[in-house]
């Protein structure tokens, strides 16, 4: 399947994606318990943000058995994105995309998920830390099903250093910070330990390419697997076990989940979903649940 996708223009596979995510199906049942600092999920892997950016296929994702399911990113208010072509491949099982972080707003996403009863993340985004601190809040208030909070540091859409917002962080619910391949890793490092914040390691790397309509975007998938078990291993190595860590970036087998869950707590996935179906995350969950019981509840 994997080896036919490949041949198949991306803002096709796209398109065809959101087709078949937005079938009503019914959530997959509770098969595990499992921890990733204070959050409960139902198991260690989970659905990426960036999949479901908008809330619209959060209960057909559930269908099959994610661990949790991170929505967005979301931004405050109504965002358009990039102009096409949006995405573009890279072999093996990689791709650049350079969404633009669209999204209809926050609101808007919590009220489409706000009846699905299943362990959900939303993911913000923001280009002040105001804009940030706002989505927090709403977060609080209206996300009564919102286990935590992740809060995208590292996008390739954004232009600029985000030292100045990140220590102003703070919530009632758990932050997960994202961080990128070319984030100072050290202080949000040392931001995750002083703020009680757990970390998600990593984002896309940023490139140029001039297949996308804006001329860059931002790797994810095989290529950045490397990248981010180097990461992973300086977190782990820096931090102790005391602060939670998700994995993200070319997760698509159980050899590498058991891998990656050595050092972290979780992982999330989303371009393996897209070369593989989302059937994926329920494959990968059994297979780390077989043999990782020491994040069981």
């Amino acid at each position: 399947m994997a080896d036919l996708i490949e041949e198949i223009p991306p803002e096709v596979t796209r398109r065809l994606g959101k087709a078949l995510f937005a079938i009503p199906l019914p959530s997959c049942r509770r098969k595990t318990r499992w921890r990733i600092g204070l959050v409960e999920t139902n198991g260690p892997v989970g659905v990426a943000a960036g999949l479901d950016k908008e809330g619209l296929y959060t209960r057909a994702l559930s269908y099959f058995c994610p661990g949790f399911i991170v929505v967005g990113s979301t931004t405050a208010k109504p965002r358009r994105g990039n102009k096409p072509p949006l995405a573009a491949r890279l072999r093996p099982r990689s791709l650049i995309n350079a969404m633009g972080l669209p999204s209809p707003g926050l609101p808007v996403v919590l009220s489409r998920i706000s009846g699905i009863d299943y362990p959900l993340f939303v993911s913000i985004a923001g280009f002040t830390a105001e804009e940030l601190l706002a989505q927090i809040r709403y977060v609080e208030r209206y996300g009564h099903n919102i286990a935590a909070i992740e809060v995208n540091l590292s996008s390739p859409t954004y232009k600029g250093l985000w030292d100045e917002a990140a220590p102003l962080l703070e919530s009632k619910k758990p932050l997960f910070i994202k961080v990128g391949p070319t984030s100072e890793l050290r202080a949000y490092l040392n931001l995750a330990k002083r703020g009680g914040h757990g970390l998600v390691v990593t984002n896309t790397l940023p490139v140029s390419d001039q297949r996308l309509g804006v001329g860059r975007g931002g790797v994810s998938g095989l290529w950045l697997y490397p990248l981010m078990m180097r990461m992973l291993e300086r977190a782990r190595s820096y931090l102790g076990r005391d602060v939670p860590i998700i994995a993200a970036g070319g997760v698509m087998s159980c050899k590498q989940v058991k891998a990656v869950l050595r050092l972290a707590d979780a992982v999330e996935v989303l371009t393996g979903i897209l070369y593989y179906g989302p059937q994926l995350v329920g494959r990968l969950n059994a297979c780390a649940a077989a043999d990782l019981d020491n994040k069981r509840i």
